[in-house]
């Protein structure tokens, strides 16, 4: 099959749309409307600052001499393009990014261009907020920069129905960034260090994870959650996004490196029984190494915080801090949520400090 190739505006794009001379109804396709809100807000964000799109993959048919083209691979964009032009769809709250810059023209007080000596128009800069706007709300400047996006599109000619179904199966044979990948795009600064970190061997020794943690984004996900209650716990979020963003701006490269080092320390400290094994689970390594960096403060041995953790799992973590045990701390809640999450640090902290200043002499 011939591939052409070819450039619209998204103007001319979408009324192609609404004309139904490019169709989204093939008969495989998924349906439309699979985005979420952020998703939408991000697309339209990229055309009105003028980045990049992939392009749109067509397959054309020809039936007594009558060409349809239907969308194979970029339905989802299609049509939340066309719904925020035509469909008042509104850009929500949820947006990282939401200031966009445009040129306008300087006006007077009766609406013309303001000229100056030379019979030149005088321009200026300015910035729109686009959170809660539909397209009928943009600023004139933005709706020509939205009409005018070129949008490229790849049109494999000369196809049936059962090509088309074809190609509509092999391009969409993927599957999306989960939110532990996606989160992990937002601290590019730290990329190759967080991945230098989960080479250490202890999440290969003691930690407890599935066969997927490696390539779902688990592993780098739970590094910068460690990271962030080790050295600014208030920053750290249930959602990773949101903290993440803030340590790419404000972290340092010793915060990473001092994880490494911590995590190799604290491999040598414990033995990697089945038992300690099964409390370094997804739900709390982060935990429990920021509670060894709370006692690496202490003056104890390393290996002393070993024998802390094997008291622990065999009846320590009934013992109540503040009338509360350990498993009934956050009961009813998630387990990433950072309340549960300080107030457990919090727990072993304070479990630590009783262990060595009472319990431990007293043995």
């Amino acid at each position: 099959m011939k591939i052409r190739k070819q450039t619209y505006s998204l103007d001319q794009y979408l009324k192609l749309m609404k004309d139904e001379t490019i169709r989204s109804d093939q008969d495989c396709q998924r349906l439309s409307g699979q985005w979420n809100c952020n998703m939408v807000n991000e697309l339209i964000f990229t055309v009105l600052t003028d980045n990049y799109i992939p392009p749109v993959i067509l397959g054309e048919e020809t039936v007594n001499g009558i060409t349809r083209e239907y969308i194979i691979d970029g339905l989802q964009r299609s049509s939340s393009l066309f719904l925020f032009r035509y469909g008042n769809t509104r850009i929500t709250k949820s947006l990282d990014e939401y200031s966009v810059s445009y040129q306008r023209k300087i006006l007077d007080e009766s609406g013309n261009p303001i000229r100056d000596e030379h019979n030149e128009i005088l321009w200026e800069t300015a910035s729109c907020d686009i959170r809660n706007k539909t397209y009928g709300q943009l600023p004139e400047e933005l709706k020509i920069r939205f009409n005018g996006y070129q949008m490229e599109v790849a049109v494999h000619q000369n196809c049936d129905q059962t090509e088309i179904s074809k190609l509509v199966r092999k391009y969409n044979n993927h599957v999306s960034m989960n939110s532990a990948q996606k989160s992990f795009t937002y601290l590019d600064a730290f990329a190759r260090e967080i991945r230098e970190i989960i080479q250490n061997r202890f999440f290969m020794d003691i930690y407890t994870c599935s066969r997927n943690d490696r390539k779902n984004g688990t592993l780098e996900r739970l590094v910068g959650d460690m990271v962030l209650i080790c050295n600014y716990p208030e920053q750290y979020r249930k959602e990773a996004t949101q903290g993440f963003k803030w340590l790419n701006e404000n972290g340092y490269i010793n915060d990473f490196t001092g994880i490494n080092g911590l995590l190799t320390r604290l491999m040598d400290s414990i033995n990697p029984t089945k038992e300690i094994r099964t409390l370094f689970n997804s739900k709390h390594p982060h935990i429990l190494v920021a509670a060894f960096r709370k006692f690496t403060e202490s003056g104890h041995e390393d290996k002393e915080y070993g024998k802390f953790l094997e008291w622990f799992i065999n009846g320590g973590k009934e013992t109540e801090i503040d009338g509360t045990a350990w498993d009934a701390i956050g009961i009813n809640r998630s387990s990433r949520d950072a309340n549960i999450v300080r107030s457990k640090v919090d727990y072993m902290v304070a479990l630590m400090e009783r262990y060595f200043g009472e319990i431990r002499k007293a043995a």
